[in-house]
């Protein structure tokens, strides 16, 4: 009978599991990041300013809406003052979640193994992603939206009427803008570095240096553009635009332009990083 030559055919999964090929990745990832016991615990202490705004709720609706209202309103500006609580703690936990993603795969070799596999670059990449994502929603969105609740609940005469209607989208938004601008950075990050402690630390220190820079230039030429160089001044930004804050100091698209290039650079990054063969020069 005749031989016909079997030549190398790519492995192409089923249907069904091709838009989940990711998931044992994050899966993984988190098992390994949950079974800190430090990290767990920091984790839970991230919920501690949603039982302080839950209990200042209470307080100020037993009172009528008197005199403190005026201090910290019910509406968009409280979830401003929530996030602003919840950013730098976001911040934290995603230094230690996703220092190391990347960085110990490309250290150890673990990365040509991984696409290896039948797995693609965006499998890889979302499969990481996913993981620093999931955790800052965790300490970001939905604290924030059951804050939204916890206010509906006790007054929902005030939460439920036209003008506050827009209140529940725009703080969804903004917890997701947060989540994905952090761990769009950090791992980018990490995916520049072969060590899991420098990747953190760069990580945290471009964040903070580039807020202290913007700051100083600001106070120094006070000019609000310089509020363009950092991630946090523009997701401040935004969220006072979609949370009806103070008046933004600049129109809310040049923020918006600044977080999408800063996200295209990531994924740019990434995309050069992230590869199964390493070529030294």
């Amino acid at each position: 009978m005749p031989v016909y030559e079997q030549t190398y055919r790519h492995y192409e999964a089923r249907e069904a599991l091709r838009q989940t090929r990711f998931w044992p990745i994050t899966r993984e990832a988190l098992r390994l990041v949950l079974s800190r016991r430090a990290f767990v615990v920091l984790l839970m202490g991230a919920w501690l300013p949603f039982a302080g705004f839950s209990i200042y709720l209470y307080v100020l609706t037993q009172t009528q809406l008197g005199p403190m209202a005026q201090v910290l309103p019910v509406g968009g500006p409280l979830y401003l003052r929530f996030y602003a609580w919840q950013m730098p703690i976001a911040f934290v936990l995603t230094t230690f979640a996703a220092s190391g993603l990347v960085a110990n795969d490309r250290r150890t070799g673990a990365l040509v193994v991984y696409l290896s596999r039948p797995l693609t670059r965006r499998d890889y990449v979302v499969g990481k992603l996913a993981v620093p994502l999931l955790l800052t929603l965790f300490v970001t969105a939905v604290p924030a939206l059951l804050l939204y609740l916890v206010g509906l609940a006790l007054v929902p005469s005030l939460l439920l009427t036209r003008a506050h209607a827009w209140l529940a989208p725009s703080v969804a938004v903004q917890g997701l803008l947060v989540s994905v601008t952090i761990s769009l950075v950090a791992l980018a990050v990490s995916a520049l570095s072969k060590s899991a402690r420098a990747a953190g630390l760069a990580f945290f220190g471009l964040l903070m240096m580039l807020d202290v820079v913007q700051g100083v230039l600001q106070e120094i030429y006070d000019k609000p553009y310089f509020a363009l160089l950092s991630p946090q001044a523009n997701l401040r930004l935004l969220g006072e635009a979609m949370l009806g804050g103070p008046a933004p100091a600049l129109p809310w698209y040049l923020p918006a332009l600044v977080l999408a290039a800063t996200g295209a650079a990531c994924l740019l990054v990434l995309r050069r990083q992230v590869r199964a063969v390493e070529i030294v020069t």
